[in-house]
């Protein structure tokens, strides 16, 4: 589906984390405006995601990794050659923080045998569609997307470093992407007042203790990082946000009923959203599309 002229559309392509989902594929998020389409993160299962949401990799105009986390980048080279074979005939435009560029650049340096092999006997058109532009990312405007403008910030996803959110821009208006993080000034300042807020959340009450998989030290850390319903809401409800979209569930598993509950009892009373892969909003006309039904938010 493309987005009207005017639109701002955000698909949740994997709404997971690390933990295997049969629901949830790895971190992935579309967004298109104007023409231009952009991917936020590639992990698992991104590609498959990406055709059953009737895109195709050949089409992204750009591949923005926040992180180093491996559960954000881990399909990367698969994209590319997946997206080759669905005819891409222009070389990737990969932003990414430095560690993570270096896995990626690893990622496509491991496999140069394989494709020049690849290129040499499938004999296809052109083979544009396998190069790579790899470019650091920094704080600030990202430039050369046309009617979507993207602003990437610093947030805090320590021992992490660095780890960015995306404040979303078009005529449509602003969308506000967290990335992992926990709370922090900064993602605080760019959520003030946006149409929507995209948010990581980390449910502590459905993470119990579990002997051989996760020790109570296991539990406090990966907290520690990340933010919990309550946190979210306080956010959301500080910020003046016009709506709230959960994403990056962990547990993957969680039970949405209960987490809309927590989320209520933090103080945020607005539309809240509990995303769900292949779910695709839009503004400004404010449709949740998922599974053939079409909502209002």
């Amino acid at each position: 589906m493309t987005p009207a002229d005017n639109a701002l559309a955000f698909t949740f392509l994997g709404t997971g984390a690390p933990p295997v989902s049969l629901r949830r594929a790895g971190p992935a998020h579309l967004v298109e405006a104007g023409g231009t389409s952009v991917l936020i993160d590639c992990g698992s299962g991104v590609s498959q995601r990406l055709v059953a949401a009737g895109h195709a990799g050949a089409r992204i105009d750009a591949l923005i990794v926040t992180h180093e986390h491996s559960d954000h980048l881990v399909d990367f080279y698969q994209l590319v050659v997946s997206s080759w074979h669905q005819g891409r005939d222009r070389p990737w435009r990969v932003l990414a923080p430095a560690p993570a560029l270096a896995n990626m650049r690893g990622q496509y340096e491991a496999f140069a045998r394989e494709r020049t092999l690849r290129i040499a006997f499938e004999k296809r058109p052109d083979a544009t569609g396998l190069e790579v532009v790899f470019e650091e990312l920094h704080e600030g405007p990202i430039a050369g997307l046309g009617g979507l403008e993207i602003e990437a910030f610093l947030v805090d996803h320590h021992p992490v470093e660095p780890a960015f959110g995306l404040a979303l821009t078009a005529h449509a208006g602003r969308i506000v992407f967290s990335g992992d993080t926990r709370l922090t000034p900064s993602l605080e300042q760019a959520a003030q007042g946006c149409e929507l807020l995209v948010c990581e959340v980390f449910i502590d009450s459905q993470m119990p203790v579990v002997a051989g998989v996760r020790s109570a030290e296991t539990v406090a850390s990966v907290k520690s990082y990340h933010m919990t319903p309550a946190v979210v809401a306080g956010l959301a409800s500080r910020s003046g946000v016009k709506a709230l979209a959960l994403t990056h569930l962990v547990p993957p598993g969680a039970d949405t009923a209960a987490l809309t509950g927590e989320i209520r009892a933090g103080g945020y009373a607005g539309p809240l959203i509990i995303g769900e892969d292949l779910m695709r909003l839009e503004l400004p006309g404010r449709l949740l599309r998922w599974n053939g039904a079409t909502i209002g938010f």
